[in-house]
C-alpha cells in the first residue's frame, strides 16, 4: 500500500516520517489524522494554547518603545557612539526593571 501524498508539494507520509518536516501548508490538511496522533503523543494535546496577546495599551506602548530603543542602540554601536549607546542601554534596563516589578506586583 502506498502512503498518502500531498497533492500540492508531493511529500509522502513516509518522507514526512523520515524528515520530521512538512513540505507545505497543505500537508497539514492531508496528514491531519497522523499529525493529531503524533502531537498528542509528543505534547499531550493536539491543540495549541499559545500566549495571550497583549491587550493592555500601556504594555503595547512599552514594547514599542523598547523595540525602538534597541534599534537606536544597535545603530549607536555600529557608529561607535559608545556614550550614546550606554545611555540607551541604561534606559532599556530601567524600563525592563520597571515592567518586571509591575508584573511581580500584578501576580501577588
Amino acid at each position: 500500500m502506498r502512503s498518502p501524498e500531498c497533492p500540492h508539494c508531493g511529500l509522502s507520509l513516509a518522507e514526512f516520517n523520515k524528515a520530521g518536516r512538512l513540505g507545505c501548508s497543505e500537508c497539514y490538511r492531508v496528514f491531519a489524522d497522523e499529525l493529531h496522533g503524533l502531537l498528542r503523543k509528543i505534547h499531550g494535546s493536539d491543540q495549541h494554547f499559545g500566549k495571550v496577546p497583549v491587550t493592555d495599551p500601556f504594555q503595547l506602548q512599552v514594547r514599542k518603545e523598547l523595540l525602538a530603543l534597541r534599534r537606536r542602540l544597535k545603530r549607536a554601536i555600529e557608529r561607535e557612539e559608545f556614550e550614546k549607546a550606554a545611555g540607551l542601554r541604561d534606559r532599556i534596563n530601567q524600563i525592563e526593571r520597571l515592567t518586571e516589578s509591575d508584573r511581580r506586583t500584578q501576580l501577588r
